[in-house]
């Protein structure tokens, strides 16, 4: 099954600029962008969140090389729901190997959509293996350019 990443996230629900500075704060801004782009509901908010850092409690979603996968299975979203954070600055993210965290890629889906979960997660895990990409995310200004980077990887990818 080829996924298509664009098919999954809007122009709006990329962050280029994320100034949070602990996991909460980067969840809290993450749905607030999400809730201003329609993807969730306001009245869902704090329950999402709740699951989101229940799951940090299991263990770090920060993987190493700068990047963190923060993600859930909630029955409050209809399809998969796809956020990316980029922090310039770089945020503790508890990873693996210590470093801080630039780009945060949230995803949330609902109970059904197990299989897609994951595969989105492993495609996911795959396009921001690249470093070059990760550093052309880090510097990137705008959404726009972000989307354009993203477009640009998901066309590599195939």
């Amino acid at each position: 099954m080829d996924i298509n990443i664009l098919d999954y996230i809007k122009k709006d629900s990329v962050i280029f600029d994320l100034k949070a500075k602990n996991k909460k704060a980067v969840f809290t801004a993450m749905l607030d962008v999400l809730i201003a782009a329609k993807q969730i509901a306001s009245k869902d908010k704090t329950s999402i969140l709740k699951t989101l850092l229940k799951r940090e409690e299991m263990g770090s979603t920060a993987i190493g090389g700068r990047i963190a996968f923060p993600h859930a299975r909630v029955g409050v979203v209809k399809d998969i729901v796809l956020c990316i954070a980029v922090s310039p600055a770089g945020i503790d993210f508890d990873s693996l190997d210590q470093e801080p965290v630039n780009i945060i890629s949230l995803l949330l889906s609902n109970q059904e959509e197990a299989g897609l979960h994951l595969k989105m997660l492993a495609f996911l895990a795959r396009m921001l293996r690249d470093k070059y990409f990760v550093q052309q995310l880090k510097a990137a200004k705008t959404q726009a350019e972000v989307f354009a980077l993203l477009n640009k990887q998901q066309q590599a990818a195939r």
